[in-house]
This record gives C-alpha cells, sequence and structure tokens, in this order.
C-alpha cells in the first residue's frame, strides 16, 4: 500500500510539474502559434528582471535576489555576473537568457516547440530554472 501511494504521490508531482510547465510555455507564446521564438522568450525573460529588479535601477542585487524567493543567491550571481562586481546587470541577465535560448532549441530551427521545453522542465538541473523559477 505504501508503495502504491508513493508512485501516486511521485505520479501527481510529476503531472503538475508538466502541468505548469505547459502553461508557461503557453503565457511565453505570445502568438499562440506552439512555439517560442527567440524575441518571446527574451520578452518573458526581460518580464522577469523587471519584476525582481525592485527599485527600477538596472541591476539585481543580493538583496533583490533574495526578496524573491529562497534561492541561492551567491549560486545565481556566480552564474550570471559576468563581470564579478557582485550584482547581476540587465545585459548580463539578458545576455545568459540569450545562450540559454539556443541550448533549449535543441533542433536549432530558432524557436523553442512544446516538446524542447517539456524536455528541458523536465530535466534535472534545467537551464530555464535559473530564469523562471526565482
Amino acid at each position: 500500500m505504501k508503495k502504491i501511494l508513493a508512485i501516486l504521490m511521485v505520479s501527481l508531482f510529476v503531472a503538475a510539474f508538466a502541468w505548469a510547465a505547459d502553461d508557461l510555455f503557453k503565457k511565453i507564446d505570445q502568438d499562440s502559434d506552439g512555439k517560442i521564438s527567440k524575441q518571446e522568450y527574451l520578452d518573458a525573460v526581460a518580464g522577469k528582471f523587471a519584476k525582481r529588479d525592485i527599485n527600477s535601477d538596472g541591476i539585481l542585487s543580493r538583496e533583490e535576489i533574495l526578496a524573491v524567493d529562497k534561492i541561492n543567491a551567491e549560486k545565481f550571481i556566480k552564474k550570471l555576473d559576468r563581470d564579478n562586481d557582485g550584482t547581476v546587470v540587465k545585459k548580463e541577465f539578458m545576455d545568459t537568457a540569450a545562450k540559454q535560448f539556443r541550448t533549449l532549441d535543441k533542433n536549432a530551427d530558432g524557436y523553442i516547440d512544446a516538446k524542447e521545453w517539456r524536455e528541458a522542465h523536465m530535466a534535472p538541473k534545467s537551464p530555464m530554472f535559473i530564469l523562471f523559477t526565482f
């Protein structure tokens, strides 16, 4: 019985995660053509940056990152902070997003389709997490 319950719980978790990924896909796919263009992706990422940039100075400080969620701010900054000044400016954030778009676009057709999106969301340590889950 415990084994069945554990399997059911894992199945529900995976289903919920997939649903959330699909919902986010639809939000980013602004023209509803079933794929995310680079511009749609970058627009969504820019919106995330603006939402997180509490004082609208174009820089994500350690405090702004920590105010959002319980993420590892040090790891986040280390990954995105190209000039090692301890903050993440919008250009660093957007450059990382453009690089990640190329990674997510597995078939290099200039779009992230629903399959590529789901596969990326289900992969451990998905590159999308750093941009869309903090």
